[in-house]
């Protein structure tokens, strides 16, 4: 599996994750949307080859502001998890 960062410069993601996770599970690649440390990243969890194209046209049709990709964030938290240990 991989990861990137997906990044709303300006727009609070982490509040909306479970729309935006949603949305890019139109993609039979994806396996998972974590939040990060930062209010407007996210990470995306997925197999193959990342599908920045194919992402932001899903998101921008959904009324998403445009996104922007980067590498692996080394902050990423998975709430299933945190959520299991408890």
């Amino acid at each position: 599996m991989r990861t990137c960062e997906i990044r709303f410069p300006g727009f609070d993601a982490r509040s909306n994750r479970g729309r935006i996770r949603w949305e890019l599970f139109v993609d039979h690649d994806l396996r998972e949307v974590l939040v990060t440390s930062r209010d407007d990243a996210l990470c995306v969890v997925f197999l193959g080859l990342p599908r920045f194209t194919e992402w932001t046209r899903v998101l921008t049709e959904a009324g998403f502001p445009a996104p922007e990709f980067g590498g692996p964030p080394a902050d990423a938290i998975d709430e299933s998890l945190s959520d299991a240990a408890a």
